[in-house]
């Protein structure tokens, strides 16, 4: 089991403050401190903000990131008191908040990952295959889904996944966070028992635990989103430099879930994309960012 989910459980008990001045540095080295605002257990978040902190400090720059709720980040950002929120998934899961401050937040035109989907996740060793099955079959779920943070668009999607099965009066939706989701499916794949959580892929967990995505026959999730890069205005005029490179960076499916093991299965975030760096591959295809 990945150490993290604890860390992460536990580091939820704080709450966190926005600091009122933007870490934007006119000078093109690192006298400010870039922050940029993650969202903690927020796998994917926090490796693609791990990796640009660690690229970012090779290149001379003082870089530090914020957890805190998604809404509250991307409102943090779009008054300037935060840099960037890296990992916009558009143009469905994170619609709403975004759209609360479009004309304040600069959102890179190309995103850097273009498959992000919701996922019901049950363990590998159930029957069921299909949301549709899992709908008929829910009594050995406890008719409930073990979902993650309220504010999450995931969540905000779920209910209407529901509907489109007509279960919407019959299954529970439980909020929570994606650590307490996650060691619920891990006590469930040790003891052989029936879970249904709400998560997302590429994820870490496919990888580490004998676990599936329940297929979407209907359709009930939105398309794949793509993940985009947003920044504070007054960040993307004073660093066109880093705007160039984030708007250059790509990641495969392939290299995205190995930097969230990377990233996940180090103690500290930024120590664990540097190992990812340090494979061959991976700091070849990153270093073309920088041409």
């Amino acid at each position: 089991m990945k150490k993290r989910i604890g860390a992460v459980l536990a580091g939820a008990l704080f709450a966190t403050t926005l600091t009122a001045c933007s870490g934007v540095d006119t000078s093109g080295g690192g006298e400010e401190t870039i922050k940029f605002a993650t969202v903690a257990g927020w796998d994917d978040t926090e490796a693609v903000t791990a990796l640009w902190t660690a690229l970012l400090e090779d290149r001379g720059y003082q870089v530090d990131s914020t957890a805190v709720d998604l809404a509250a980040g991307i409102a943090g950002v779009a008054r300037g008191d935060l840099d960037g929120y890296l990992n916009l998934w558009l143009p469905s899961t994170h619609e709403a908040p975004v759209a609360a401050h479009r004309d304040d937040l600069v959102i890179l035109d190309e995103p850097f990952f273009d498959d992000d989907r919701q996922v019901l996740v049950v363990p590998d060793f159930v029957e069921e295959n299909t949301i549709e099955e899992f709908v008929q079959n829910s009594d050995k779920y406890g008719n409930k889904i073990v979902g993650i943070e309220a504010g999450s668009g995931n969540m905000k999607l779920l209910p209407d996944v529901m509907k489109t099965y007509g279960a919407e009066d019959k299954i529970d939706i439980v909020e929570g966070s994606t650590p307490a989701a996650l060691a619920e499916l891990e006590k469930a794949t040790k003891n052989n028992e029936h879970v249904a959580i709400s998560l997302w892929q590429p994820h870490w967990v496919f990888a580490d635990m004998p676990v599936k995505a329940l297929e979407d026959p209907k359709g009930g999730w939105p398309a794949p989103d793509g993940s985009y890069v947003g920044l504070s205005k007054k960040f993307a005029e004073a660093q066109p430099d880093i705007v160039k490179w984030m708007g250059n960076s790509k990641l495969t499916a392939d290299q995205y879930a190995s930097l969230m093991a990377a990233v996940n299965d180090a103690d500290d975030q930024v120590k664990g994309a540097r190992t990812w760096l340090e494979i061959p591959e991976n700091k070849a295809a990153v270093d073309q960012w920088f041409n």
